[in-house]
């Protein structure tokens, strides 16, 4: 069974018991069966004989009381990944849904893995926080957990959005040594005027730095009117990129993007969650992030090895190792083949397949 196979990859990954363990593979296999966060529905995948009302309440527990060492966690991700030669193409954002009159937001900083993200670390931020953005404090301490996981030095760049912008959180990155792209607003003073009165800079042949927040940053833009965009031109600042190969980095933020859109609708359903609970929360991102891991490594290595068909080719990696996954689920007679393939990928010490951008 896929839960047994689940089981051998994490049980030296991670340092929880046994029924815990146990309790999270049947979780995240049903997860990819079922492509939906509802307990209910994840409570009908248990084999073992034992009524659904036993298995979700099982499922409870786990969230309520269960230990998940989320450090632990990111650091068996980060080793399935190949390391790129420059290092690692880091991207923050924060997702956010409503339950209610709730606000979630979960902060994440992802691997920039083919024109996606894989999370690495995140963390749900409290109800109180302003609109829902993340604080200097907030991005300090999840920045510090993930370097526990990896060091600054393997770190290429950390791409962000324009929320993410502030004098003391660029020092900090500065002091470990991170090298960042920002976008930045119209309205931001660089030198000594708005950031929308710069002449285009992105052809610049001579790199030039600027005052931007009492700090000598460079400073990139790029011409984007387009239909439905709100504003004409992207504005880009950096402590070490400029021109065209700042503006080349940080489109690779847009990972992120697809990431949350492949956890939530087109994926796991992640927003029909009713936890309300940060604990549990972030318990739950865990879970959709390995299903994840899975099924777009899967897509990548089914990418690599078989016939370049038109059908495969029309279909993103994630939704294609997604429904091979769950085609080879749901069909016992294709099991003595193709289950004894992914089987070996899926235990493989690292998921060679998966190629960086």
């Amino acid at each position: 069974m896929l839960n047994n196979h689940l089981l051998n990859q994490l049980d030296s990954a991670l340092d929880i018991n046994l029924a815990r363990l146990k309790c999270l593979t049947l979780l995240v296999s049903s997860l990819l069966r079922h492509r939906t966060v509802n307990l209910t529905i994840l409570a009908t995948q248990n084999r073992t004989g034992a009524k659904n009302e036993s298995c979700y309440r099982r499922f409870q527990d786990f969230f309520l009381n269960g230990a998940l060492p989320l450090s632990s966690l990111g650091k068996f991700i980060l080793r399935k990944i190949p390391k790129p030669s420059e290092g690692w193409t880091l991207s923050m954002d924060r997702t956010n849904w409503k339950y209610g009159k709730r606000d979630i937001n979960i902060l994440t900083i992802g691997v920039v893995v083919n024109k996606v993200a894989i999370p690495i670390v995140w963390k749900v931020l409290p109800q109180k926080t302003k609109r829902g953005s993340s604080n200097t404090r907030q991005r300090i301490a999840i920045l510090n957990r993930l370097l526990r996981i990896m060091k600054s030095k393997e770190i290429y760049v950390l791409t962000m959005d324009r929320e993410f912008f502030g004098k003391h959180w660029l020092g900090f990155l500065e002091k470990e040594d991170i090298g960042y792209v920002l976008r930045i607003k119209s309205n931001t003073i660089v030198g000594q005027k708005h950031a929308r009165a710069h002449r285009k800079t992105r052809g610049s042949k001579t790199p030039k730095r600027e005052d931007i927040w009492s700090m000598n940053l460079f400073f990139s833009s790029k011409f984007i009117q387009s239909k439905g965009r709100r504003d004409s031109h992207l504005y880009i600042i950096s402590n070490r990129f400029s021109g065209m190969e700042a503006l080349s980095l940080y489109r690779r933020r847009w990972g992120i993007e697809q990431l949350f859109s492949h956890l939530k609708k087109r994926g796991f359903d992640l927003e029909a969650t009713h936890m309300r609970d940060a604990r549990k929360l972030e318990k739950l991102f865990a879970l959709v992030t390995l299903a994840f891991l899975f099924s777009f490594g899967w897509g990548c290595q089914i990418r690599a090895t078989r016939k370049p068909t038109k059908a495969l080719k029309r279909k993103s990696l994630f939704r294609l190792g997604l429904e091979d996954i769950l085609r080879i689920l749901s069909n016992p007679h294709l099991r003595c083949d193709h289950y004894r393939d992914f089987v070996r990928w899926l235990e493989s010490p690292i998921f060679t397949s998966i190629f960086i951008v």
